[in-house]
């Protein structure tokens, strides 16, 4: 929680002395509160678990504020988690941000770069997310390019590592810096979007130490809507071998008032869903139909059901979710 609250001290100062001189045009607030139930017939290693209707986890609450003044735009976002710590604060997106003529530049005090929505699970579900690059201080650079209908996106941050060992949590001794990377380029033709991505981690005690790269295919053929992804990586440890996977989503938006739906498909191989950590003993499978619509004003309710293997030896098992989110 104190270190949510010291990263919220330091860009609250920074939007105070950047605003402060600038005079405030602008000050937005707003969040969205989550409850979720989950309910599964999942056995790990073939033991049946029992679980209580709501957990610590379930219940989330995001709240934003955000201050604009001329080209600046600062946010404040953090996210409270009631899950092992009850009222865990953690920051969740924000950035001090300047619009210039040619480009964005955008401070972040948790950068990262996820390569779109292809999964891993990994051991004990340690990764949860795509190839990614460290969650560190960072700075992203967007470049519109407007005749082309294109976009242009870097991203670097930095972390210490120690010498004798190039990892930041294992060594002894001296210290020096290693970078991590991202890069990545959308452009549009309608109906159809496509977006390459890039990533590079130089951390060998990083998650996905190596390179990664995807390709996103968007297609808005309203009321449908066609997604399809690709993701590889490429470990830098000579023990790990290239792994990947694929995403996709078809999703239909019914009559004004009716609700989505959409049928998700993610699967990974072993490598890809062991990451950093080891193949898993078997690749990672999740075949998800989702049904969503607005309950009343500023309320969405979603039902999902899905049918799971998360690759390490426990089977498949079907999950049932339901979640409930007001805006506010």
């Amino acid at each position: 929680m104190k270190k949510g609250l010291v990263i919220g001290v330091i860009i609250l100062t920074a939007c105070g002395f950047i605003f402060g001189n600038m005079g405030v045009a602008a000050i937005t607030t707003g969040g969205t509160l989550e409850l979720k139930i989950v309910r599964s017939n999942e056995k790990p290693a073939g033991a049946e678990v029992a679980s209580s209707l709501l957990k610590y986890g379930d219940v989330r609450m995001h709240y934003d504020v955000k201050v604009t003044s001329g080209p600046w735009e600062a946010l404040f976002a953090p996210r409270i988690r009631l899950d092992g710590e009850p009222q865990f604060v953690e920051d969740d997106g924000s950035y001090l941000k300047v619009t210039l003529n040619l480009a964005s530049f955008m401070l972040k005090p948790r950068l990262d770069y996820e390569v779109f929505d292809v999964y891993a699970y990994g051991p004990d579900g340690a990764i949860d997310g795509g190839a990614n690059i460290p969650k560190k201080p960072g700075i992203k650079i967007n470049l519109p390019i407007k005749s082309l209908n294109m976009s242009l996106d870097l991203a670097i941050n930095n972390l210490a590592v120690y010498k004798n060992t190039e990892m930041e949590l294992t060594g002894i001794g001296d210290q020096e810096t290693k970078w991590n990377y991202g890069a990545g380029l959308a452009f549009a033709v309608k109906p159809i979007t496509v977006a390459v991505q890039l990533d590079r981690t130089e951390v060998k005690d990083a998650t996905w130490y190596g390179s990664s790269y995807g390709v996103k295919l968007t297609s808005d053929l309203a009321p449908l809507t066609l997604t399809a992804e690709f993701a590889n990586w490429s470990p830098e440890a000579t023990h790990l071998k290239t792994g990947s996977g694929l995403y996709g989503e078809i999703a239909y938006t019914l009559c004004e008032g009716l609700g989505r739906l959409a049928l998700e498909y993610k699967k990974s191989d072993k490598e890809f869903n062991g990451g950093g950590y080891g193949p898993s003993p078997e690749d990672y499978y999740k075949i998800t139909g989702k049904y969503s619509f607005l309950l009343a004003e500023a309320v969405d309710l979603s039902l999902a059901c899905s049918r799971i293997d998360k690759g390490y030896g426990d089977g498949r098992f079907t999950e049932f979710e339901a979640k409930v989110t007001v805006s506010f």
